[in-house]
């Protein structure tokens, strides 16, 4: 990661925050939880919470194509000049690397920061862990000096519409999507970030 990059997020603009997160690994237990910029540490499980929310709403995974960026986000997002974030679990009582269970990145445009791959394992929503990603995201764009921040949200993710909403967006288009199911997105604006 760039100089630039790494000071553009303050390791104190990470956050660690106590919550219990139930699945499969860590089921009731205490787990702590933090933002952290993106590394090639993070690249599986990635792509297990991106898979995972494309298989809870039956969206076409296509590795070799729409979906590829996840395979690389330091190559997709962070060198051309944006940034990737994970949300990153870790239990008290385990010895194990810390689990990816979200995640997050943005793009630069002419003006304006795109909002990219928000998603959050469905055992850790509720928690504000999704909020804590949204926030990573526009902080980052209002330090780099973007005039507003845009986001496209499948029309089936009605959780995420209430999370930019409550954020402060507004809803101001729709499009179809050029994924492989061809699905319609709503389009949320911010402005300024």
């Amino acid at each position: 990661m760039s100089d630039r990059l790494a000071s553009a997020v303050p390791l104190d603009a990470a956050f660690a925050i106590p919550f219990a997160c139930t699945g499969s690994i860590h089921h009731n237990l205490k787990a702590m939880w933090k933002i952290v910029p993106y590394s090639q540490e993070h690249r599986d499980g990635v792509v297990h919470v991106v898979k995972s929310v494309f298989d809870e709403y039956g969206f076409t995974w296509e590795a070799d194509g729409y979906c590829r960026d996840i395979y690389d986000p330091h190559q997709t997002y962070i060198e051309p000049g944006g940034m990737f974030w994970c949300a990153v679990e870790q239990s008290p009582n385990d010895n194990l690397p810390p689990r990816v269970i979200g995640c997050a990145g943005v793009s630069f445009h002419d003006g304006y920061c795109e909002l990219h791959r928000m998603y959050l394992l469905a055992t850790c929503r509720g928690r504000g862990i999704g909020r804590a990603l949204l926030n990573t995201c526009i902080e980052h764009a209002r330090r780099s000096g973007s005039r507003a921040i845009r986001a496209w949200s499948d029309v089936k993710l009605a959780d995420a519409h209430r999370l930019y909403l409550r954020a402060g967006f507004v809803r101001d288009n729709q499009r179809i999507c050029d994924d492989p199911d061809q699905s319609p997105e709503f389009g949320f604006w911010k402005e300024p970030p």
